[in-house]
């Protein structure tokens, strides 16, 4: 506490400094799991990355105490030795729980206990000014429930009290093999209306797929599957192959490998830069291959290679009601598979959150895919996606590409009310808005295949040493 203490003087006047001057800052956190491109000038941002410590894991009243840097499988880890775990958790590694909180994070237990925002408690946060207030349902509480989603448009979280849950050292999961866009869609909400603890699904096309269901046990009696080894298969892959074989299929994961499942290959994303390198996509190649296959792996090459106008990213949160219809978007228009998506529970008092809509249930759908088009080709895509998801009523989370026109966006989210917390609470002269910070606003030029390559060799050479 006392380092922290120190920390957070330096930001304040750090902050101080900038509000002075009336200055636009960022706010560098050391790393981004965002697909935009972050460039960060000299002397325009304050440097938070040294805030990555768990200060307090509280048994008897079951909460942590951390800094905004900490990662989820640092949290996780430093949590399992107390037997306890955070209710939502988010599926790669790196993501740290500042950016769970800013930028709207769920998971396969979200449609229980909401995003990770919702399992929070209280934040402290440095204000514009250099201020330092608390803010949580009744302290501040405006402030408490604008501040997620907001991508550090408000203030910087410097501190975070979240609530922890009882942990088992298996999730037993059963794997619901699924036909048809609609009776994934239906099996998802009826499951959710029961006992369960996860639950997400993938579609694999248009007649098959997979609905998970897991639920949190200290039973070993089937057989246990991990996902974290080199010799271990990718889990997308592990369950395609069971939606194949089996129409309902039971196993138990450790804890820890479930959180995780989906870090190998970052979903199935990572298999398209085995094709990009023009290198056989096997279960051999994805061993030998395996160190530059994680999710922060995958995310360095990303931002190294300023690839992410070359691939599709973005997830969407639409009402239950529209579910089938953005599915069948995406197959019939994007055609893109393998498609995710996860039930959530609606957001209410969070009106920059993705799922902040009229509904009894959000389906919150991932569309993923290398698009590998012109420009102009990628930016119309994204676009009519965008016009899409409006008309089905739905929200996009704003860590991926968003092009969207001020006035459309304005048209989403309540002008009035952000730009009036802005104001109270001094964000207005020192951090740029919300549409400023998630808008595209140019074409990234991305690096030749060679220069991809000698990124690789040096990370490679830098893991050896």
């Amino acid at each position: 506490m006392e380092q922290h203490s120190a920390d957070l003087k330096n930001i304040q006047e750090q902050m101080k400094s900038f509000f002075a001057r009336k200055q636009k800052v960022k706010i560098y956190h050391g790393s981004t799991n965002s697909t935009r491109a972050q460039r960060f000038e000299k002397d325009k941002f304050v440097d938070v990355s040294g805030l990555d410590r768990v200060l307090e894991i509280n048994v008897g009243e079951r909460f942590a105490l951390v800094e905004p840097n900490v990662s989820m499988d640092k949290l996780v880890d430093a949590t399992l030795k107390c037997h306890l775990v955070p209710p939502v958790v988010m599926e790669f590694p790196g993501i740290t729980v500042g950016g769970g909180i800013q930028g709207g994070a769920g998971e396969s237990s979200s449609f229980k206990h909401g995003l990770f925002h919702d399992t929070c408690l209280e934040y402290e946060v440095v204000l514009g000014n250099g201020e330092v207030v608390v803010a949580s349902p009744t302290q501040n509480a405006d402030l408490f429930h604008g501040t997620a989603c907001s991508y550090g448009s408000l203030g910087i979280i410097t501190l975070v009290k979240l609530r922890l849950v009882d942990a088992r050292d298996f999730v037993h999961l059963t794997y619901n093999t699924v036909k048809s866009f609609d009776e994934s869609v239906s099996l998802t909400e009826a499951k959710t209306k029961e006992a369960i603890d996860f639950i997400d699904a993938i579609l694999f096309d248009k007649n098959r797929g997979v609905v998970m269901v897991g639920n949190l046990t200290d039973k070993k009696d089937l057989s246990v599957s991990t996902f974290s080894r080199a010799r271990d298969e990718w889990f997308y892959i592990h369950a395609d192959k069971i939606s194949r074989e089996h129409s309902l299929y039971e196993e138990v994961i450790p804890l820890r490998e479930y959180l995780f499942r989906y870090d190998r290959g970052a979903f199935w994303m990572g298999k398209y830069s085995f094709h990009f390198l023009k290198i056989p996509f096997n279960r051999f190649t994805r061993f030998i291959f395996n160190h530059f296959c994680s999710t922060r792996e995958l995310y360095q090459s990303l931002h190294a290679s300023n690839f992410s106008q070359r691939y599709l990213v973005q997830d969407i949160g639409v009402p239950r009601e529209s579910a089938t219809k953005l599915l069948e978007y995406v197959a019939n228009v994007l055609k893109i598979f393998p498609i995710w998506f996860v039930p959530l529970r609606p957001s209410v008092k969070e009106k920059l959150s993705a799922s902040c809509l009229q509904t009894e249930l959000v389906i919150s759908v991932g569309v993923w895919a290398d698009i590998n088009k012109e420009y102009s080709q990628f930016l119309e895509i994204n676009r009519s996606l965008e016009r899409t998801i409006c008309d089905l009523r739905g929200r996009k989370w704003l860590y991926a590409h968003q092009y969207y026109s001020r006035e459309e966006f304005w048209g989403i989210y309540d002008y009035s009310w952000y730009e009036a917390l802005r104001d109270k609470y001094f964000a207005g002269a020192v951090f740029p808005d919300i549409y400023d910070k998630t808008k595209v606003s140019e074409k990234y030029k991305t690096l030749m295949l060679r220069a991809v390559w000698r990124n690789i060799f040096r990370s490679l050479k830098l893991t050896i040493s």
